[in-house]
């Protein structure tokens, strides 16, 4: 036998105690439903309200008055170490110019000559005194300024090449720390959406429906926004740590750069431009192209240093007992029979062969640099404006449309969960995070291409 249905077409179990009492038990709890949903609904905005003040006031406490990237290469130029390291090896290079057009000091020589037995040649006790000078006259001296000359460029280039090289990353990181900022202020927004589907669960509850469910759901999703929020100030603190420890600027005890901050393309927009702009600013090739000069002044230098340079010397010679006082006087050369520098000449040429096929080489890669960022530069901007154009506007007349639907309680005969309101609002920050995706993609292959260009050369 079937058990009886009850009102509402409850089932009932046997007995007319059973009845009674199941019928009694659903009642109560038809009574105390909307109590309870409120409850929910209540819990559900104190856990709202404490993940929505907790995190951003971590992120406020963080956060203080944003810096721009000028203002960064400014403070790292004029209060860097490693940059006033960088800069002592030009002094460094201009003291040894000074030391190339010296010529060799003189030498003295003292001489006593004694005879403790036989018959001395002279006086039986001889005093000798002589003065030595070596004259580079022949292009020695001229040969080796050049040189050192040629050398200090090189350093100078060297040098520009370093700050090149960490001016680069330093924008790197400055467009990682902006990012990792705009995902924090993504994150607290998202969070942030959360008190609308509380505000619209509280709306069909005070028009009867039992969204208990739906309350215990939006908590959830809440719990894993707020756990992304703090992924993403974690990951933005350690950013800035980055940047900080590059920067290497005691005075800076925080480096808050934001997307706003990010310096704007300095560079011209058309390809052909950028590559001759990157040919004339490039440091590694200008680098390569004075290794050339310096490599040639050298075998010009060990060319000359070649050459005969004679000694002149001027002396005294007297002698006691039998007193006299002679001057004496000459002029040496040594004679390059065996070691005429063939070796370091052969050295230096090589090494100028090597710096010109090394810069032939740099103006290709440079060519295939600049053509790749600037390609790809331009594919992140041009996605960019098609995801707004298609994306970001149908996501909001989705979000729309979700609302009011779920709110009304269904489309027609079709019923709308939590869960399809919440499917919409996921779209929405998938969409919104897919942009600043693209955005930083596009950040980034501006720094490519502002170091391509070298156009972030201080």
């Amino acid at each position: 036998m079937l058990p009886s249905a009850g009102p509402g077409g409850e089932s009932l179990p046997r007995g007319n105690l059973g009845r009674v009492a199941a019928l009694d038990a659903r009642r109560a709890s038809r009574r105390y439903e909307p109590s309870m949903n409120r409850r929910s609904v209540s819990l559900l905005s104190i856990a709202l309200a404490s993940m929505v003040v907790a995190s951003p006031a971590r992120a406020q406490r963080v956060e203080g008055p944003t810096i721009t990237a000028e203002e960064i290469f400014q403070r790292w130029l004029g209060h860097s170490r490693e940059v006033a390291s960088l800069r002592t090896q030009v002094r460094g290079a201009r003291f040894d110019v000074i030391t190339a057009a010296l010529w060799p000091n003189p030498s003295l020589q003292v001489n006593f000559l004694g005879t403790p037995a036989g018959t001395p040649p002279d006086g039986r006790t001889n005093y000798g005194l002589q003065v030595t000078q070596a004259l580079p006259v022949f292009g020695q001296v001229r040969a080796r300024r050049e040189a050192a000359v040629a050398a200090l460029s090189m350093t100078e280039v060297s040098v520009a090449t370093a700050l090149w090289n960490i001016a680069s990353q330093l924008e790197a990181l400055m467009v990682e720390r902006a990012f990792a900022n705009a995902r924090v202020t993504m994150a607290e927004r998202n969070l942030g959406e959360v008190t609308r589907l509380q505000e619209i669960i509280q709306r069909r509850v005070a028009a009867g429906a039992n969204s208990q469910y739906d309350a215990l759901r939006v908590q959830v999703g809440a719990s894993t926004l707020g756990a992304a929020l703090n992924d993403a100030l974690v990951e933005r603190d350690r950013a800035e740590a980055r940047l900080a420890a590059l920067l290497a600027d005691p005075t800076m005890s925080a480096v808050p750069i934001t997307r706003e901050g990010l310096a704007a393309f300095r560079g011209p927009e058309d390809l052909h431009g950028l590559l001759a702009l990157a040919l004339r600013r490039r440091p590694d090739l200008e680098l390569a192209r004075r290794g050339v000069l310096v490599a040639t002044a050298s075998a010009t230098r060990w060319s000359r240093e070649n050459r005969w340079t004679p000694s002149v010397w001027v002396g005294a010679y007297g002698t006691h007992d039998a007193d006299s006082l002679s001057v004496t006087a000459g002029l040496s050369f040594p004679l390059p029979v065996f070691d005429r520098n063939q070796g370091l000449v052969g050295r230096a040429r090589s090494d100028a062969e090597g710096q010109r096929l090394l810069s032939e080489a740099l103006e290709v890669r440079i060519a295939r640099e600049v053509t790749g960022a600037w390609t790809a530069r331009a594919a992140a901007r041009e996605a960019i404006a098609r995801f707004r154009a298609q994306g970001m506007t149908a996501t909001a007349e989705l979000l729309r449309r979700a609302e009011v639907t779920y709110e009304a309680g269904g489309s027609g005969s079709a019923s709308f969960t939590i869960q399809d309101l919440f499917d919409a609002y996921r779209t929405m920050w998938d969409a919104r995070s897919q942009e600043l995706e693209l955005q930083r993609t596009f950040a980034e292959a501006e720094a490519d291409l502002d170091r391509a260009a070298a156009l972030v050369v201080p």
